[in-house]
């Protein structure tokens, strides 16, 4: 009934608000605030002398003349009446309303936190009026002793904001100081990578100092729509438009390419995959893959053709026409000839593949001399046991040995296997009905019933995973934004890659290549399309028992859990299970995120779940037959969930961003399903944990979980930091979710204005029931200031 009541007066409140009736105003007032009256006067007289005795305040109104009247609604709820504007403040109050809003209806000991609170309001707009000055400094050119106090009081109020760093470069390039230029517009990309005012300064900037490559490079990045200088030198020509290349590839599919050419003085872009090449780098920090292609059954020789055909008819289709092909994608470098030398006796395996087709390769040992004739992309492993030269006239290239040698400190096979879009909310519904082999594995193990992702997609889902990074932090926002991880961070597979283990990413759809995400892996085979689990099971399986002899951690990344929009045909069971009304809807070409519930949806999301837990059983039995149990670790997660199971209006419901995530094997401890609270930056705790890297680095943003001996987690966060749409945001508690969006859309660079927003409070149950607490509400807008101050404007 309370709800009931305060979704009335609400409703009332809102009705005013549309029609300035003042009867109704008169009935509110008569309702809520009259019996309050005096209470609230008493309240706020005594409030105010506390709060001026302890704190710097600003000048508090009498009682009389507050621009505001408080309408209490329940003893835990109140709504703001605006004076001037003869409005009720139904969002929420901010600002000084916010401070008075305390005054008026808390007791003493809020007082503190309201101080705190209204301290970073003014200094907000502090900051604000001096960026305003700031900006006109620059465009004035005017960089004196005014504009640079003004700078490093800003900086001071905001250290997170690049505006400090723009302001230093811009005045040492007008000084012609080109170094300090350099050192702080690289300081401003570090903060901000995706802004193309940054990239614009940094293109000058580089033009000054002479670097053309890495100015054209960031003039493509800014948008800039001057046209190119580019050198008449070869060399430095052909350095450039691998710069343009980079600027203007999608990082989300690698080894695809926009390749730039220089055709009749035009600039050319062919979406292409330049095979059996060295692949495409963004960054010199990042290691050198080169492109090869998966072929573990079919013909030689033959893929190789039919990928040429298929970059040729690229511009004919206007569309990708890779679907089915398999991309292979090692550490390697090109040689035409090396000499490989075993250490210690103990055999290595090496990965080799031609750039030619049907190139000859020679290998001589102890005095024996043997050729292959070697189809062009495709690796293949040659297991070293003396010293060994390899050779060819042509350049092949040659990826890093893997050492045939177990060590004590690591297990024999350690698992990240990554269900994509797999709801656990909407298996838990099913009481886990889909899922028993699943089931059945990990409940030796810690299945966390409570794992909310921090993005409602993969792509920033999957850094975070790997990076134990929040979304703002590797400010993967704008899908495929051309930059990379910043090298200061160490990833998942470089801290696997450290123990020693031969790192592969045996199945992945390749949106962590380009961008640095995936950069510790030796191996990725990658689709950007196809990724079924069943296929991926039994690459594992003999991929285990071809690396037998080593220690191995090896992600498994599948997608039959993902719902798929129109593009995808729905599988032979739905087609002949479902009724024609339920398959012949209109195709929704939307992004699947945003997929609303339908009965096809959820009927194939069904049958896939039950379709990978029939291929994990399979690996799972496999494990158990081979392993003992401190032999192997396994953790399986998902890293988001999904729309059509969704039982609210809420793009971050507890369907879509309720993701699974458990774990089995040496030093888990077998406590079955837990409930405590934990997100999915966690992962990357959890498996420094139980492997042995270390998980202290102070960058980290995850939580080692109870389960695992840290600390229960008190809240998750998932956001959605997306350019050109709204900011939404989820603070979940054990009991209750906090959604937050803003009004104003996030800005390219990826960040968000707070000036207006709504939020919404509802207990996590299957009813949503709204919930109406100031101090609630007080205590989650404190978290969302905390998480996005990095990013607010």
């Amino acid at each position: 009934m309370g709800e009931i009541y305060v979704e009335g007066v609400r409703e009332l409140m809102a009705a005013y608000n549309e029609s300035g009736d003042t009867v109704l105003y008169d009935a509110l007032h008569a309702l809520c605030y009259a019996p309050n009256e005096t209470s609230l006067r008493e309240n706020y007289e005594r409030n105010i002398a506390c709060y001026q005795a302890s704190y710097d305040p600003p000048a508090l109104p009498v009682y009389d003349v507050l621009p505001v009247l408080l309408f209490p609604v329940t003893d835990a709820y109140s709504v703001l009446f605006d004076k001037e504007t003869h409005r009720f403040l139904l969002d929420g109050a901010v600002g000084f309303f916010a401070l008075l809003q305390t005054l008026l209806f808390a007791d003493e000991t809020e007082l503190a936190a309201a101080a705190e609170r209204y301290r970073r309001v003014c200094a907000d707009a502090r900051a604000r009026m001096l960026s305003q000055d700031i900006e006109h400094a620059v465009a004035v050119q005017d960089f004196g002793t005014a504009a640079q106090r003004a700078a490093e009081d800003y900086h001071a109020l905001c250290p997170h904001g690049e505006l400090y760093e723009l302001f230093h470069a811009e005045a040492a390039l007008f000084c012609a100081d080109i170094q300090s230029a350099l050192y702080y517009g690289t300081a401003a990309y570090e903060k901000r990578k995706m802004s193309a005012r940054v990239c614009g300064l940094l293109s000058r900037v580089y033009h000054a100092a002479g670097e053309i490559v890495q100015a054209v490079k960031y003039q493509i990045l800014s948008a800039e729509r001057t046209e190119l200088s580019l050198p008449h030198d070869p060399v430095l020509l052909a350095a450039c438009l691998r710069a343009v290349t980079a600027a203007d590839s999608d990082m989300r599919y690698a080894p695809f390419v926009h390749r730039a050419t220089l055709v009749d003085g035009v600039i050319r872009s062919d979406f292409i995959v330049p095979l059996a090449e060295e692949m495409l780098r963004f960054s010199e920090d990042l290691p050198r893959y080169w492109t090869g292609i998966y072929n573990p059954y079919a013909q030689m020789h033959v893929k190789s053709r039919l990928l040429s055909i298929m970059n040729a008819a690229m511009e004919e289709y206007g569309k990708s026409i890779y679907c089915d092909v398999t991309f292979d994608l090692m550490k390697a470098k090109e040689q035409t000839e090396v000499l490989l030398a075993p250490q210690e006796g103990v055999p290595v395996l090496v990965p080799i593949a031609v750039k030619n087709e049907r190139q000859t390769v020679s290998f001589k040992e102890a005095g024996n001399v043997r050729s292959m004739v070697l189809a062009r992309g495709e690796f293949a492993f040659y297991r070293i046991e003396q010293p060994t030269c390899v050779q060819s006239k042509d350049l092949f290239a040659v990826g890093s040995p893997v050492v045939l040698r177990h060590s004590p400190r690591r297990r024999k096979i350690v698992l990240n296997l990554l269900a994509d879009g797999l709801s656990w909310q909407e298996v838990r519904r099913g009481r886990y009905s889909l899922v028993p082999n699943l089931m059945k594995f990990f409940q030796k193990g810690v299945i966390f019933n409570h794992h909310f992702s921090g993005s409602e997609y993969t792509y920033p889902s999957l850094a975070s995973i790997e990076t134990g990074l929040y979304q703002h932090h590797t400010q993967i926002a704008e899908p495929g934004a051309p930059f990379a991880l910043s090298s200061s961070y160490v990833t998942l597979s470089e801290q696997m890659k450290r123990l020693g283990y031969y790192c592969v990413n045996l199945m992945g759809c390749s949106d962590a290549v380009y961008n640095g995400i995936s950069r510790g892996y030796d191996r990725l085979i990658v689709n950007p399309w196809v990724m079924r689990a069943a296929d991926g099971v039994e690459r594992l399986i003999r991929h285990i028992e071809a690396f037998d002899a080593c220690d191995n951690f090896v992600l498994l990344h599948f997608a039959d859990t993902h719902p798929n929009n129109f593009d995808v045909p729905s599988p032979v069971k739905a087609q002949t299970h479902l009724c024609l009304e339920d398959v012949l809807q209109e195709q929704d070409a939307v992004a699947s995120v945003f997929l609303k519930p339908n009965v096809l949806s959820q009927y194939v999301n069904h049958a896939e779940i039950q379709a990978m837990d029939r291929q994990l059983g399979y690996l799972f039995d496999y494990l158990t037959s081979h392993y003992a149990d401190d032999e192997y670790i396994v953790l399986l997660y998902s890293d988001h969930g999904t729309s059509v199971h969704a039982r609210s209006p809420y793009l971050l419901s507890e369907e879509q961003t309720g993701a699974a995530l458990m774990a089995r094997g040496a030093g888990v401890p077998a406590l079955g399903c837990v409930d405590e609270l934990v997100s999915s930056v966690d992962i990357y705790k959890i498996l420094g944990k139980l492997a042995g890297y270390p998980i202290d680095a102070p960058y980290l943003d995850g939580n080692l979980p109870e389960a695992f001996g840290g600390q229960r987690r008190e809240y998750t966060v998932s956001n959605s930091i997306y350019p050109g749409q709204t900011y939404k945001i989820c603070v979940r508690t054990e009991r209750h979710a906090f959604h937050l969006e803003t009004e104003e859309l996030t800005r390219e660079d990826g960040t968000v204005s707070f000036a207006r927003y709504k939020y919404h409070i509802h207990e996590r149950n299957e009813n949503y029931a709204e919930v109406f607490d100031d101090a609630l509400a007080r205590y989650f807008l404190d978290i969302v200031r905390q998480y996005t101050e990095s990013f607010r404007r």
